[in-house]
Protein backbone atom coordinates (compact mmCIF):
# COMPACT_ATOMS: atom_id res chain seq x y z
CA UNK A 1 0.00 0.00 0.00
CA UNK A 2 1.64 3.48 -0.82
CA UNK A 3 1.87 5.93 1.99
CA UNK A 4 2.10 9.74 2.29
CA UNK A 5 2.15 12.22 5.12
CA UNK A 6 -0.74 14.46 3.33
CA UNK A 7 -2.91 13.58 0.56
CA UNK A 8 -5.08 16.28 -1.36
CA UNK A 9 -8.10 15.67 -2.95
CA UNK A 10 -9.00 17.21 -6.36
CA UNK A 11 -6.19 19.15 -8.66
CA UNK A 12 -7.86 22.28 -9.09
CA UNK A 13 -6.33 25.42 -8.03
CA UNK A 14 -7.18 24.84 -4.69
CA UNK A 15 -5.54 21.51 -4.32
CA UNK A 16 -2.87 22.73 -6.53
CA UNK A 17 -2.15 25.52 -4.45
CA UNK A 18 -2.58 23.30 -1.42
CA UNK A 19 0.23 20.74 -3.00
CA UNK A 20 2.64 23.75 -3.97
CA UNK A 21 2.47 24.77 -0.05
CA UNK A 22 2.58 21.81 1.77
CA UNK A 23 5.53 20.94 -0.71
CA UNK A 24 7.80 23.58 1.22
CA UNK A 25 7.44 21.55 4.47
CA UNK A 26 9.60 18.31 2.94
CA UNK A 27 6.54 15.65 3.40
CA UNK A 28 5.93 13.26 1.00
CA UNK A 29 2.43 14.57 -0.23
CA UNK A 30 -0.06 13.23 -3.08
CA UNK A 31 -1.88 15.47 -5.10
CA UNK A 32 -4.92 12.92 -6.65
CA UNK A 33 -7.76 14.13 -9.33
CA UNK A 34 -10.68 11.55 -10.51
CA UNK A 35 -9.45 13.24 -14.32
CA UNK A 36 -7.03 15.48 -15.33
CA UNK A 37 -5.27 18.28 -12.97
CA UNK A 38 -6.80 21.97 -13.67
CA UNK A 39 -9.49 20.74 -15.91
CA UNK A 40 -12.80 21.72 -13.87
CA UNK A 41 -13.45 25.37 -12.94
CA UNK A 42 -10.50 26.38 -12.39
CA UNK A 43 -9.79 25.73 -16.55
CA UNK A 44 -13.25 28.07 -17.19
CA UNK A 45 -12.51 30.92 -14.59
CA UNK A 46 -11.75 34.02 -15.88
CA UNK A 47 -9.00 34.59 -13.08
CA UNK A 48 -10.30 37.71 -11.91
CA UNK A 49 -8.51 38.89 -8.65
CA UNK A 50 -11.75 41.16 -7.99
CA UNK A 51 -11.57 41.79 -4.29
CA UNK A 52 -13.02 45.73 -4.94
CA UNK A 53 -15.39 44.49 -7.83
CA UNK A 54 -16.48 41.17 -6.38
CA UNK A 55 -17.28 42.44 -2.41
CA UNK A 56 -20.58 43.87 -1.99
CA UNK A 57 -20.87 43.57 1.51
CA UNK A 58 -18.56 43.20 4.56
CA UNK A 59 -18.02 39.92 5.58
CA UNK A 60 -15.31 37.82 7.37
CA UNK A 61 -13.57 36.66 3.96
CA UNK A 62 -12.78 40.32 3.03
CA UNK A 63 -9.99 40.76 4.86
CA UNK A 64 -8.72 37.13 4.01
CA UNK A 65 -9.36 38.33 0.00
CA UNK A 66 -7.32 41.28 0.43
CA UNK A 67 -4.35 39.30 1.70
CA UNK A 68 -4.68 36.68 -0.90
CA UNK A 69 -4.33 39.40 -3.50
CA UNK A 70 -1.21 40.65 -2.30
CA UNK A 71 0.28 37.54 -2.56
CA UNK A 72 0.42 36.99 -5.95
CA UNK A 73 3.25 38.82 -7.43
CA UNK A 74 5.56 37.24 -5.29
CA UNK A 75 3.30 34.01 -6.38
CA UNK A 76 3.96 34.76 -9.93
CA UNK A 77 7.62 35.42 -10.24
CA UNK A 78 8.04 32.70 -8.03
CA UNK A 79 6.50 30.02 -10.29
CA UNK A 80 8.22 32.01 -13.81
CA UNK A 81 11.29 30.92 -11.75
CA UNK A 82 10.73 27.41 -11.11
CA UNK A 83 8.81 26.52 -14.12
CA UNK A 84 9.11 29.30 -16.96
CA UNK A 85 5.27 29.53 -16.95
CA UNK A 86 3.66 32.73 -17.19
CA UNK A 87 0.28 33.01 -14.99
CA UNK A 88 -0.36 36.43 -16.79
CA UNK A 89 -0.67 38.21 -13.88
CA UNK A 90 -1.32 42.29 -14.38
CA UNK A 91 -2.89 44.45 -11.83
CA UNK A 92 -4.15 47.18 -13.67
CA UNK A 93 -7.23 47.50 -11.97
CA UNK A 94 -11.30 46.52 -12.98
CA UNK A 95 -13.79 49.19 -13.66
CA UNK A 96 -17.27 48.76 -11.53
CA UNK A 97 -20.08 50.72 -13.92
CA UNK A 98 -23.46 51.54 -13.55
CA UNK A 99 -26.31 51.88 -16.13
CA UNK A 100 -28.86 53.42 -13.55
CA UNK A 101 -29.05 55.28 -10.08
CA UNK A 102 -29.79 52.11 -8.11
CA UNK A 103 -26.60 50.33 -9.40
CA UNK A 104 -24.65 53.57 -8.71
CA UNK A 105 -25.83 53.47 -5.23
CA UNK A 106 -24.45 50.06 -4.94
CA UNK A 107 -20.87 51.31 -6.32
CA UNK A 108 -21.16 54.17 -3.49
CA UNK A 109 -21.82 52.30 -0.95
CA UNK A 110 -19.29 49.33 -1.53
CA UNK A 111 -16.68 52.03 -2.04
CA UNK A 112 -17.58 53.62 1.23
CA UNK A 113 -17.47 50.53 2.86
CA UNK A 114 -13.78 48.85 1.57
CA UNK A 115 -12.73 52.50 1.90
CA UNK A 116 -11.61 51.38 5.60
CA UNK A 117 -9.96 48.64 4.84
CA UNK A 118 -7.58 50.39 2.57
CA UNK A 119 -8.98 49.93 -1.08
CA UNK A 120 -7.87 52.67 -3.67
CA UNK A 121 -10.86 54.02 -5.74
CA UNK A 122 -11.56 56.60 -8.56
CA UNK A 123 -14.90 57.70 -8.84
CA UNK A 124 -15.84 58.16 -12.58
CA UNK A 125 -18.43 60.43 -14.07
CA UNK A 126 -19.81 59.43 -17.64
CA UNK A 127 -17.40 62.15 -19.16
CA UNK A 128 -14.13 60.61 -17.23
CA UNK A 129 -15.18 56.90 -18.15
CA UNK A 130 -15.68 57.25 -21.42
CA UNK A 131 -12.60 59.40 -21.38
CA UNK A 132 -10.53 56.07 -20.23
CA UNK A 133 -12.38 53.27 -22.17
CA UNK A 134 -13.54 54.93 -25.29
CA UNK A 135 -15.58 51.60 -26.50
CA UNK A 136 -18.22 51.90 -23.62
CA UNK A 137 -21.77 52.74 -23.98
CA UNK A 138 -22.68 56.49 -23.48
CA UNK A 139 -25.58 55.31 -21.80
CA UNK A 140 -23.28 54.68 -18.47
CA UNK A 141 -23.74 57.29 -15.90
CA UNK A 142 -20.16 56.20 -14.30
CA UNK A 143 -18.55 53.84 -12.29
CA UNK A 144 -15.69 53.26 -10.25
CA UNK A 145 -11.86 52.27 -11.16
CA UNK A 146 -10.91 49.77 -8.48
CA UNK A 147 -7.14 50.62 -8.15
CA UNK A 148 -5.60 47.39 -6.44
CA UNK A 149 -7.39 44.93 -8.23
CA UNK A 150 -5.85 42.85 -11.16
CA UNK A 151 -6.63 39.39 -13.32
CA UNK A 152 -4.58 36.06 -14.07
CA UNK A 153 -4.47 33.30 -16.79
CA UNK A 154 -6.71 30.85 -14.52
CA UNK A 155 -5.10 27.82 -16.50
CA UNK A 156 -2.03 29.00 -16.15
CA UNK A 157 -1.87 29.54 -12.48
CA UNK A 158 -3.15 25.88 -12.07
CA UNK A 159 -0.81 24.61 -13.98
CA UNK A 160 1.70 26.14 -12.76
CA UNK A 161 0.96 25.45 -9.17
CA UNK A 162 0.55 21.93 -9.84
CA UNK A 163 3.84 21.77 -11.71
CA UNK A 164 5.80 23.96 -9.32
CA UNK A 165 4.21 21.14 -6.52
CA UNK A 166 5.79 17.92 -9.05
CA UNK A 167 9.14 19.69 -8.76
CA UNK A 168 9.13 20.02 -5.03
CA UNK A 169 8.48 15.80 -4.99
CA UNK A 170 4.85 16.26 -5.09
CA UNK A 171 3.46 13.05 -6.56
CA UNK A 172 0.14 13.89 -8.91
CA UNK A 173 -2.37 10.87 -9.26
CA UNK A 174 -4.49 11.39 -12.01
CA UNK A 175 -7.50 9.59 -13.20
CA UNK A 176 -7.85 7.82 -9.90
CA UNK A 177 -10.89 8.91 -7.57
CA UNK A 178 -11.32 8.82 -3.85
CA UNK A 179 -14.65 6.94 -2.71
CA UNK A 180 -14.20 6.93 0.97
CA UNK A 181 -12.03 8.13 3.71
CA UNK A 182 -11.04 5.90 6.25
CA UNK A 183 -10.85 6.52 9.71
CA UNK A 184 -9.41 4.80 13.29
CA UNK A 185 -10.71 6.07 16.39
CA UNK A 186 -11.48 9.80 14.81
CA UNK A 187 -8.01 9.13 13.19
CA UNK A 188 -7.68 9.39 9.58
CA UNK A 189 -5.52 6.33 8.46
CA UNK A 190 -6.07 6.06 4.61
CA UNK A 191 -8.43 6.99 1.44
CA UNK A 192 -10.19 4.19 -0.32
CA UNK A 193 -9.78 4.67 -4.42
CA UNK A 194 -10.35 3.12 -7.54
CA UNK A 195 -6.85 2.24 -7.76
CA UNK A 196 -7.04 0.80 -4.07
CA UNK A 197 -6.23 2.17 -0.50
CA UNK A 198 -3.75 4.79 0.05
CA UNK A 199 -2.09 5.12 3.82
CA UNK A 200 -2.24 8.73 5.30
CA UNK A 201 -2.26 10.45 8.25
CA UNK A 202 -4.21 13.82 7.04
CA UNK A 203 -6.36 14.50 3.97
CA UNK A 204 -7.60 17.87 2.68
CA UNK A 205 -10.57 17.75 0.51
CA UNK A 206 -10.67 20.16 -2.05
CA UNK A 207 -12.55 18.71 -5.09
CA UNK A 208 -14.87 21.38 -5.44
CA UNK A 209 -18.34 20.98 -6.69
CA UNK A 210 -17.89 17.17 -6.92
CA UNK A 211 -16.79 17.02 -3.24
CA UNK A 212 -20.06 16.30 -1.23
CA UNK A 213 -19.68 12.23 -1.06
CA UNK A 214 -16.62 12.95 0.92
CA UNK A 215 -17.46 15.98 3.09
CA UNK A 216 -20.38 13.80 5.58
CA UNK A 217 -18.33 14.39 8.63
CA UNK A 218 -18.23 17.50 8.02
CA UNK A 219 -22.27 18.20 7.44
CA UNK A 220 -21.26 20.73 5.05
CA UNK A 221 -23.10 20.62 1.26
CA UNK A 222 -21.68 22.32 -1.55
CA UNK A 223 -24.09 22.20 -4.63
CA UNK A 224 -22.80 23.35 -8.28
CA UNK A 225 -23.30 26.69 -9.53
CA UNK A 226 -22.77 26.25 -13.54
CA UNK A 227 -21.14 29.62 -15.40
CA UNK A 228 -21.18 29.54 -19.12
CA UNK A 229 -18.29 32.10 -20.66
CA UNK A 230 -17.68 32.95 -23.99
CA UNK A 231 -14.31 34.05 -25.70
CA UNK A 232 -13.80 36.95 -28.55
CA UNK A 233 -11.19 38.14 -30.57
CA UNK A 234 -10.79 41.78 -31.74
CA UNK A 235 -7.70 43.02 -33.63
CA UNK A 236 -9.18 46.38 -32.46
CA UNK A 237 -8.60 47.18 -28.93
CA UNK A 238 -11.68 47.32 -27.00
CA UNK A 239 -10.67 48.03 -23.50
CA UNK A 240 -7.10 47.92 -21.28
CA UNK A 241 -8.60 46.35 -18.20
CA UNK A 242 -11.81 44.04 -16.99
CA UNK A 243 -15.16 45.69 -16.80
CA UNK A 244 -17.42 44.29 -14.22
CA UNK A 245 -21.20 45.18 -13.97
CA UNK A 246 -23.85 43.49 -11.95
CA UNK A 247 -24.91 41.60 -14.38
CA UNK A 248 -21.98 41.09 -16.53
CA UNK A 249 -17.93 41.34 -16.59
CA UNK A 250 -15.39 41.44 -19.78
CA UNK A 251 -11.76 40.11 -19.24
CA UNK A 252 -9.38 41.07 -21.96
CA UNK A 253 -6.52 39.27 -22.08
CA UNK A 254 -3.28 38.59 -24.44
CA UNK A 255 -3.35 38.75 -28.14
CA UNK A 256 -6.33 40.43 -28.68
CA UNK A 257 -8.94 38.15 -26.92
CA UNK A 258 -11.74 38.90 -24.05
CA UNK A 259 -13.41 36.61 -22.14
CA UNK A 260 -17.27 37.38 -21.24
CA UNK A 261 -19.42 35.92 -18.68
CA UNK A 262 -21.28 34.51 -17.14
CA UNK A 263 -24.65 32.92 -16.11
CA UNK A 264 -25.74 30.98 -12.69
CA UNK A 265 -26.95 28.34 -13.05
CA UNK A 266 -28.07 26.51 -9.57
CA UNK A 267 -27.59 22.70 -9.33
CA UNK A 268 -26.63 22.20 -13.12
CA UNK A 269 -23.69 19.23 -13.23
CA UNK A 270 -23.81 19.11 -17.10
CA UNK A 271 -21.11 20.98 -19.21
CA UNK A 272 -23.33 22.11 -22.03
CA UNK A 273 -23.37 25.30 -23.27
CA UNK A 274 -26.52 26.58 -23.89
CA UNK A 275 -27.88 28.83 -26.51
CA UNK A 276 -30.12 30.91 -23.86
CA UNK A 277 -26.38 31.80 -22.30
CA UNK A 278 -24.79 32.20 -25.27
CA UNK A 279 -27.66 35.20 -26.27
CA UNK A 280 -27.82 35.92 -22.53
CA UNK A 281 -24.12 37.07 -22.15
CA UNK A 282 -23.70 38.72 -25.42
CA UNK A 283 -26.93 40.98 -24.56
CA UNK A 284 -24.70 42.06 -21.58
CA UNK A 285 -21.83 42.55 -23.75
CA UNK A 286 -23.22 44.68 -26.58
CA UNK A 287 -25.17 46.67 -23.91
CA UNK A 288 -21.97 47.52 -22.58
CA UNK A 289 -19.82 47.64 -25.75
CA UNK A 290 -21.79 47.98 -28.72
CA UNK A 291 -18.77 47.65 -30.65
CA UNK A 292 -18.51 43.75 -29.98
CA UNK A 293 -20.99 43.02 -32.01
CA UNK A 294 -17.90 42.98 -34.62
CA UNK A 295 -15.95 40.94 -32.91
CA UNK A 296 -14.73 36.90 -34.05
CA UNK A 297 -16.68 34.42 -31.81
CA UNK A 298 -13.84 32.31 -31.00
CA UNK A 299 -15.05 29.56 -28.07
CA UNK A 300 -17.20 29.06 -24.97
CA UNK A 301 -16.74 26.68 -22.13
CA UNK A 302 -18.32 26.21 -18.67
CA UNK A 303 -17.69 25.41 -15.42
CA UNK A 304 -18.97 24.24 -12.20
CA UNK A 305 -18.99 26.70 -9.02
CA UNK A 306 -18.56 25.16 -5.96
CA UNK A 307 -21.35 26.97 -3.25
CA UNK A 308 -21.53 26.17 -0.03
CA UNK A 309 -25.11 26.52 1.43
CA UNK A 310 -24.33 29.40 4.23
CA UNK A 311 -22.38 31.28 1.11
CA UNK A 312 -19.03 30.82 3.08
CA UNK A 313 -15.87 28.65 1.94
CA UNK A 314 -15.01 26.22 4.72
CA UNK A 315 -10.82 25.77 4.87
CA UNK A 316 -10.51 24.35 8.53
CA UNK A 317 -9.69 20.83 10.10
CA UNK A 318 -12.68 18.79 10.79
CA UNK A 319 -13.46 19.58 14.87
CA UNK A 320 -13.27 16.06 15.82
CA UNK A 321 -11.75 13.90 13.63
CA UNK A 322 -7.78 14.40 13.21
CA UNK A 323 -6.17 14.68 10.32
CA UNK A 324 -9.45 15.61 7.90
CA UNK A 325 -9.32 18.85 6.27
CA UNK A 326 -11.82 20.72 3.80
CA UNK A 327 -11.18 23.66 1.60
CA UNK A 328 -14.40 24.34 -0.61
CA UNK A 329 -17.24 26.27 -1.49
CA UNK A 330 -15.01 28.84 -2.87
CA UNK A 331 -17.45 30.11 -5.40
CA UNK A 332 -16.95 32.71 -7.64
CA UNK A 333 -13.53 33.81 -5.81
CA UNK A 334 -11.37 30.06 -6.19
CA UNK A 335 -9.06 31.70 -8.56
CA UNK A 336 -8.63 34.98 -6.04
CA UNK A 337 -8.54 32.71 -2.84
CA UNK A 338 -6.19 30.12 -4.18
CA UNK A 339 -3.10 31.70 -2.73
CA UNK A 340 -4.27 32.37 0.81
CA UNK A 341 -6.05 28.75 0.95
CA UNK A 342 -3.12 27.02 0.32
CA UNK A 343 -1.11 29.19 2.85
CA UNK A 344 -3.94 28.53 5.54
CA UNK A 345 -3.74 24.78 5.11
CA UNK A 346 -0.37 24.39 5.09
CA UNK A 347 0.03 26.65 8.39
CA UNK A 348 -3.03 24.11 9.68
CA UNK A 349 -0.74 21.05 8.92
CA UNK A 350 2.37 22.37 10.34
CA UNK A 351 0.71 23.34 13.41
CA UNK A 352 -0.84 19.75 13.76
CA UNK A 353 2.08 17.87 12.97
CA UNK A 354 4.23 19.90 14.98
CA UNK A 355 1.47 19.47 17.56
CA UNK A 356 1.46 15.65 17.41
CA UNK A 357 5.29 15.39 17.57
CA UNK A 358 5.52 17.46 21.21
CA UNK A 359 2.21 15.73 21.92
Amino acid sequence: MKSYDVVIVGGGVIGSSIAYHLAQQNLRIALIDKGEIGREASAAAAGLLGVQAEWTSDDPFFEIAQRSRKLFPQLAETIRHMTGIDIGYEQKGIYRVAFNEAEMANIITIKEWQSAYGERFDMLNTRQLLQREKQLNTSLIGGVFCQDDGHVLAPKLTQGLALAASYLQVEIIEYCEVLSILKKERQVTAIHTTLGNIETSHVVIASGAFSNQLLRDFKIDVFPVKGEVIQLYSNEPMITAPIFNERFYIAPKRGGHYILGSTMLENDYSKDVTAGGIQQILQHAFALIPRLEKATFKNHWSGLRPHCTNNQPFIDEHPSIKGLYAAIGHYRNGILLSAVTGELIAHKIKEARENEVNG
